[in-house]
């Protein structure tokens, strides 16, 4: 009896490290691109410049360059229409009549990608004015 608990201790042991392993593995998707405009976050308002996210379980860090904006936001996944991996990444904005938001980001190779939640103020602008999506492509990325 003490054998197999020692067992099932040690099991479950390993496949605890082991899923560890895989989210820290996820930890390391990052994507670059620089956006041309000031854009929206959620409720934050980002300058135009260079930014770096950083995919963990579900939640984007989006940070610039200058450090001057950072902000952590949490995600869905979305599928690609095509349902193929990009083969490169990008990110997806959603413009209102000039009022860009934050919408997708799509890292090469993976078949979902994360897209953000509409904050109020975008899902007012959206019953007003017509939406068009914005796509610019990442300056580099790295990781899984």
């Amino acid at each position: 009896m003490k054998n197999l608990l020692k067992a099932v201790m040690i099991t479950g042991f390993l496949v605890a490290a082991g899923s560890s392993q895989a989210q820290a593995q996820q930890a390391q998707r990052l994507v670059t691109f620089r956006a041309p405009w000031a854009f929206q976050v959620e409720d934050t308002r980002l300058q135009a410049g260079e930014y770096t996210i950083r995919e963990q379980a579900g939640w984007l860090q989006i940070q610039a360059k200058d450090g001057k904006g950072k902000i952590q936001v949490l995600t869905m996944p979305v599928a690609s229409r095509g349902q193929k991996a990009p083969e490169s990444s990008r990110v997806v904005f959603h413009n209102y009549a000039g009022h860009l938001y934050l919408a997708q980001i799509w890292a090469s190779g993976q078949e979902k990608g994360r897209g953000l939640l509409e904050s109020k103020e975008e899902q007012q602008l959206a019953k007003r004015e017509k939406m068009a999506a914005v796509t610019v492509p990442a300056i580099s990325t790295s990781g899984k």
